[in-house]
């Protein structure tokens, strides 16, 4: 094993940890912002393609976002990615 990943190795653990927390604050604020734009979950299901089921599967944290589905949900309630992750982190 190479000497980087052994410190991905190592660290996965601890990461591990602090992505579920980013993670959860990054959908709690998704959640606020389908609120704030006044959209149901069925309304955002809709704009994404998929069934009212999916967003609230995402919501209560039944199935994890992927980085490009996490992508197509903020700008399907028209919300900066960017600004997302960076209010998370904080």
């Amino acid at each position: 094993m190479g000497s980087i990943e052994a410190l991905v190795f190592a660290l996965a653990p601890k990461l591990s940890s602090l992505r579920s927390d980013l993670y959860r604050r990054m959908i709690k604020l998704l959640v606020a912002a389908r609120k704030t734009a006044g959209l149901t979950q069925a309304e955002l299901g809709k704009r994404l393609g998929q069934r009212q089921t999916f967003v609230s599967k995402f919501e209560l944290g039944e199935r994890r976002l992927d980085a490009a589905e996490f992508v197509a949900v903020c700008r399907a309630i028209d919300i900066d990615p960017h600004t997302v992750i960076r209010a998370a982190e904080k």
